[in-house]
């Protein structure tokens, strides 16, 4: 089904390209790592530095052949250098370890209807309201690095109904090879007053896995969110939620600070009994269960931007702090520099690796 679902956004793809109304646009980014080993002396330089880059390239295409359809594509371009093979925080295992590769991410087709929204094919798919940890988002990845990166298009149908001004119904169905094994989600979610309110149904039918969501966001002088999922199979049940909350300080540009707390139920309570192979086979993205998040956000001026943030694992004492200063030089361009720095717990899940990282990125739209 998952060839079927590609080959009919092809066939509409073909068919209105040379009679379409379109677009293109994008970006191109590189990024450069200057990577060090903690535990290495700095009397061994060679061993001690590695280097790492990668160039990224989105073009994406938007075709209107009618007022009710739109055909969508994204094609990323990726070039690997150095000890890099995989965009950062993406296990190669997922991926594969090549120094170039080329990733049509969205292939798909919205059909605008007098009583419902549908969209068929390779798509952007997200549930939930959190920031990162994403309790019911069982489409995404979590990435602890780039919490909003560019999230890869799912193999999907989606419906969207509206039931009035605030209300709407949003239907998901992920195929699998085998039907059974397919994923299907349904979310009904409504806004009263200032709450928005939402709650979600997810089967999963590989791992025989129902979830129950729900989440709540609102503004009563700070921002708020609350998600919440509960994960039943027969064979496991357990519970994952995320409280968060953030404001602006009236300090001149604005001063943003964001926090974010996770408890994932399935995380283990024994740092030693970590299985770092579910990571790298994408099984799980986090192995604990209590994390996390602060970022602060200072803007100076339109051009420059300074951020700082934290990601603990309260489980093992483990915690990242990665501080960035971002220059906008013209509207579409921005140049990034800053660092990821793992500390706390040696043992500990997120300062394992015991690598310091210094980047310099570019990032131009087109």
């Amino acid at each position: 089904m998952k060839q079927f679902l590609l080959f009919l956004a092809g066939i509409f793809l073909a068919t209105t390209l040379l009679r379409a109304e379109s677009e293109w646009f994008g970006y191109y980014e590189n990024r450069f790592f200057l990577i060090s080993k903690k535990t290495i002396p700095w009397s061994s330089f060679n061993e001690k530095i590695e280097l790492g880059d990668y160039n990224r390239l989105r073009l994406n295409f938007k075709a209107s052949p009618a007022t009710k359809m739109s055909v969508n594509l994204a094609i990323d371009i990726f070039s690997f250098h150095g000890v890099l093979t995989s965009p950062l925080g993406i296990s190669t295992a997922d991926t594969g370890a090549k120094t170039a590769r080329i990733d049509p991410d969205r292939i798909y087709v919205d059909l605008h209807f007098k009583h419902f929204d549908l969209s068929l094919g390779k798509q952007r798919t997200a549930l939930g309201v959190s920031y990162i940890w994403a309790p019911i988002d069982v489409f995404n990845r979590v990435n602890i690095f780039e919490p909003k990166e560019e999230k890869p298009g799912v193999n999907a149908a989606k419906l969207y109904v509206p039931l009035g001004r605030r209300t709407s119904l949003t239907g998901i169905f992920s195929p699998d090879d085998r039907f059974r094994s397919s994923t299907s989600a349904l979310r009904a979610q409504t806004q009263l007053g200032a709450l928005d309110a939402a709650i979600t149904l997810i089967h999963r039918g590989e791992y025989r896995q129902t979830i129950y969501g729900a989440d709540l966001r609102g503004e009563n002088l700070i921002g708020w969110w609350v998600e919440y999922g509960y994960h039943t199979s027969p064979s496991d049940q357990y519970s994952k939620l995320v409280i968060g909350w953030d404001y602006t300080f009236p300090i001149k540009k604005g001063l943003y600070w964001l926090n974010e707390y996770f408890h994932d139920g399935s995380g283990e309570r024994n740092p030693e009994r970590y299985d770092y192979t579910r990571l790298l086979s994408q099984e799980r993205f986090i192995l604990a269960r209590h994390y996390f998040l602060s970022l602060l956000r200072y803007t100076f001026n339109e051009f420059w931007q300074a951020t700082i943030s934290y990601i603990g694992n309260w489980t093992d004492g483990s915690f990242l702090l990665s501080p960035a200063i971002q220059y906008d030089p013209f509207p579409n361009g921005s140049l990034t520099c800053g660092g990821y720095f793992p500390c706390g717990d040696r043992q500990g899940e997120l300062n394992r690796g015991g690598r310091n990282m210094i980047f310099l990125w570019l990032k131009i739209h087109f």
